[in-house]
């Protein structure tokens, strides 16, 4: 006599007659059967079910001790009620789960009251699951499945990581778990209970505006301290404000340490590594970063970017087109024909530069393809000239004009006809990537 009214409840049947399993077990095994239940209903629902089988059998007609011994236990307490009328006592005690060993309730329960705590601690409001299995418990769900050709499942991972997820929102409807952007990973051991926060970094999109010379971007460190005064380092005011770790400043390019940064600024992602405090006021944000400037860096924050922003920042870099005023002198008296023939020289003009001299320790030794799109100048006198270059981001300005010994051609030099050199370079306007939909920002005194 076997149990087959139903394909569900004959597999079930042959799953728990080999294989003792709580009710989240159970149900996880036919987890994509039945909408909007969750896989502790289900595995009750399906034990309710065979347990009322189990009683139907009993009543037509002789029912197998072996059957009723094995599967009654295992049935919960509709099992044991049926085993009681049949038999007129107490069930053999019920073995205890195989995967989970019966724990997984309250695995559930505490790992994310704990979890909880943690991103409470961490200011986090975003956040996601994530599960590290140890142990046997889901190869012996794996075998179980590929025994009993159990196609409707879902795994202990995925389970673990959904409900975990969900109790934490219902303790704390101001949390929500978010798969596309999550602010930290609450990363859940398994059976151990450990649990570990990976915080992710708090990115603000913006600008920053540099008004001295002698300042680079990035930290630059030196035995007897810092060679220049940076971006970077300006920035370190808003370490204080949120608690993190470092800052690390991802912008659409890099002016010369001595450049200055005017006009609309250049666009940046600044990333701040670990934060304890991320809920923060994008203002106040803006001040701490503001507080550290010296009065020659600024910033200004539009909103908070996303990781993958990053990469989309520097991959639209080269293609945008930058804003440059140089200040140059050249070894001969400026002519008015002079000026329009660098004017007309370089409308449009595709400039192959080979790796400058000065970059060539730290860059590869390469032939690049820029191009420049319109130069404007005026003279002071003599040979002193002032010209307002736009071109394509990734040219070496300084090289244009200087034409390093032949490596960059045409350059300002070589239509000349005499020696040119950019004595000062500011960058003036960095058209917006994608990212910053409401475009160029000015600083807070040009709003």
């Amino acid at each position: 006599m076997s149990i087959d009214s139903s394909w569900i409840l004959k597999k079930a049947s042959e799953v728990l007659a080999e294989t003792p399993l709580c009710d989240r077990c159970l149900g996880r095994l036919f987890a994509r059967l039945g909408h909007g239940l969750s896989n502790k209903d289900r595995g009750a629902s399906i034990k309710l079910l065979l347990a009322m089988e189990l009683h139907r059998l009993a009543r037509e007609g002789p029912l197998p001790d072996a059957l009723l011994k094995t599967l009654a236990p295992r049935l919960g307490d509709p099992g044991a009620r049926v085993y009681r009328l049949v038999k007129g006592e107490d069930p053999p005690e019920a073995p205890v789960c195989r995967v989970c060993g019966g724990v997984l309730d309250s695995f559930i329960e505490r790992a994310a009251e704990r979890g909880l705590k943690l991103l409470r601690a961490f200011d986090v409001k975003r956040f996601v699951v994530g599960v590290k299995m140890s142990g046997n418990a889901a190869e012996v769900e794996e075998d179980v499945k590929r025994r009993h050709g159990l196609v409707y499942g879902e795994s202990i991972r995925s389970e673990l990581r959904r409900e975990i997820g969900k109790l934490i929102q219902k303790l704390d409807p101001s949390l929500k778990a978010d798969f596309e952007d999550p602010e930290a990973t609450l990363l859940v051991h398994y059976p151990t209970g450990e649990l570990e926060l990976q915080v992710n970094s708090l990115l603000l999109a913006g600008r920053y505006w540099k008004r001295g010379r002698l300042i680079s971007q990035a930290y630059w460190p030196t035995v007897g301290g810092p060679k220049y005064f940076s971006v970077e380092e300006a920035s370190w005011g808003i370490l204080k404000l949120t608690g993190g770790e470092r800052v690390v400043v991802h912008a659409a390019g890099r002016e010369d340490v001595d450049a200055r940064m005017l006009g609309t600024g250049r666009p940046l992602i600044l990333e701040v590594k670990t934060p304890r405090r991320r809920q923060v006021p994008l203002e106040e944000l803006e001040r701490a970063a503001n507080s550290g400037g010296k009065g020659v860096v600024e910033f200004r924050f539009d909103g908070t970017a996303r990781r993958r922003d990053i990469r989309l920042y520097k991959e639209e870099v080269a293609e945008k087109k930058k804003a440059y005023k140089a200040l140059i002198v050249v070894e001969k008296k400026i002519t008015d024909a002079d000026m329009e023939a660098l004017e007309n020289e370089f409308r449009g003009r595709l400039i192959l530069q080979r790796t400058p001299r000065r970059v060539l320790h730290r860059r590869p030794d390469i032939v690049r393809r820029r191009r420049v799109h319109a130069v404007k100048c005026r003279q002071y006198g003599g040979g002193v000239l002032e010209c307002l270059i736009v071109a394509e981001g990734g040219l070496y300005v300084k090289e244009l004009v200087s034409g390093d010994d032949g490596r960059t051609t045409p350059s300002f030099a070589e239509v000349l006809g005499a020696r040119a050199e950019c004595v000062e370079l500011d960058v003036i306007s960095v058209e917006g990537v994608k990212l910053f939909g409401s475009g160029p920002s000015a600083p807070h005194g040009s709003r």
